[in-house]
């Protein structure tokens, strides 16, 4: 006998729905969804929510070590530095997201809606970038996040996730859904003028075509349409490589500092003499425009745009430049701890938790990716998405288990 899908389950499934959907479509669409679930939360503490991230903790540990960790570190540095309450801002939604593994886990939202709701998501990604890109006139599409960089980062990486359902698919769903959101994803960050974008894609490919046999294909058609890009001028791709190529011959012959990818060099360099000056604690979190311009005094910089900048265009660096060793180890744990959980769980062979499992992977070897060329951690909109995104298909790695159907009755009843 099925069981029935309780009030509560559908709440959560518009919940997880709605999700993806307003993302990248809303410049508010991850708050409030993260606040409705926070809300929801609280009030299933009254039934039994404490006592199952309890009875999970041991699962969750490095990830709650991470999250809360991080925002313990950054309240430690507010006292200590006397900086205002609005530094605490990320780091309290970070740990605030650890509410969300719960809320899955315990209302068990329909997990097909969630990736339905990522096909839609990153398809309506892709139509704001077309209108911006062709309509507008904009040069570079930044959707609703007023960066260009991000917003082709996340067009990515909704895409990916995208592919991932595929891990769990049936029949019933279809799968030209998943290629049609991984064209999107694609696309947006055509439109966004975002090259560092590719070097995530870099990694995951090979993992995806090993995940399996229909997510391989799916690979080698995208291969051969980015190859098919490459060789239409109209999409720019030709031209961004190759003036990065030469960016980089300039900076590394001529010292040149001035063109887009010279900057980035700069700060980079930038970002090493400050860790090297402060390695173990950094020069401070707000400290990084203010350490430029200490080391251009000294004459250990040259005068150029890369002066004006406030971050590394790098996490890692960033991390290290601002933090020094002590927040770059909690860099590590924000990309080792979710990465170690759903790893295990795809080495269980729990074919029902697969999808989810591999889409969390790929969640963070995108923001491993994109860390190479910017700094994802340091903007809002990047940090709360890959908090979000973690905790909610960590929660689908854990729905069911440890769960009865008295538990969700009990649930249901103190809704």
């Amino acid at each position: 006998m099925q069981t029935p899908i309780l009030p509560v389950t559908q709440f959560a499934t518009v919940c997880l729905f709605a999700l993806p959907v307003m993302a990248l479509t809303t410049s508010f669409g991850m708050a409030l969804l993260q606040l409705i679930m926070l809300l929801a939360s609280v009030h299933l503490m009254r039934t039994g929510m404490t006592g199952w991230y309890c009875r999970h903790f041991h699962e969750l540990r490095w990830l709650i070590a991470a999250f809360a960790g991080y925002f313990l570190l950054s309240l430690l540095r507010t006292l200590i530095h006397h900086q205002g309450l609005s530094s605490l801002d990320g780091p309290l939604r970070m740990i605030l997201a650890l509410s969300c593994i719960g809320f899955v886990a315990m209302l068990r939202p329909q997990i097909r809606y969630f990736w339905l709701g990522l096909y839609l998501g990153t398809i309506g990604a892709c139509l704001i970038a077309l209108v911006q890109r062709f309509i507008v006139g904009m040069e570079r599409a930044d959707g609703y996040t007023h960066h260009p960089i991000t917003f082709g980062n996340l067009s990515l990486a909704m895409g990916l996730l995208s592919c991932c359902a595929l891990a769990g698919w049936t029949r019933e769903q279809g799968k030209w859904l998943p290629l049609l959101a991984l064209a999107c994803g694609l696309a947006g960050t055509i439109l966004s003028g975002s090259r560092g974008s590719w070097l995530a894609l870099l990694l995951i490919a090979p993992l995806l075509f090993a995940a399996r046999a229909r997510i391989g294909r799916l690979v080698l058609i995208c291969a051969a349409a980015l190859v098919l890009a490459y060789q239409v001028p109209a999409t720019g791709i030709s031209h961004r490589a190759q003036e990065a190529v030469s960016e980089v011959q300039l900076y590394l012959g001529k010292q040149d500092a001035t063109t887009k990818v010279g900057i980035r060099l700069e700060l980079w360099k930038a970002s090493w003499l400050i860790f090297s000056d402060h390695p173990w604690l950094g020069a401070g979190r707000d400290q990084f425009h203010p350490a430029l311009q200490q080391l251009a005094a000294q004459g250990r910089l040259q005068q150029s745009p890369a002066l004006q900048f406030s971050s590394s265009h790098n996490d890692a660096l960033h991390f290290l430049a601002t933090g020094g060793l002590l927040d770059f180890s909690f860099l590590l744990l924000l990309y080792g701890a979710p990465l170690a959980f759903f790893l295990r769980i795809l080495n269980a062979g729990q074919t029902d938790k697969h999808a989810p499992a591999l889409a969390g992977v790929v969640l963070v070897l995108c923001f491993i990716g994109f860390g190479l060329t910017d700094v994802m951690f340091w903007l809002m909109m990047p940090k709360v998405f890959y908090v979000m995104m973690v905790c909610v298909l960590a929660g689908f790695c854990l729905a069911g288990s440890a769960w009865d159907d008295s538990d969700r009755n009990e649930v249901a009843h103190g809704y």
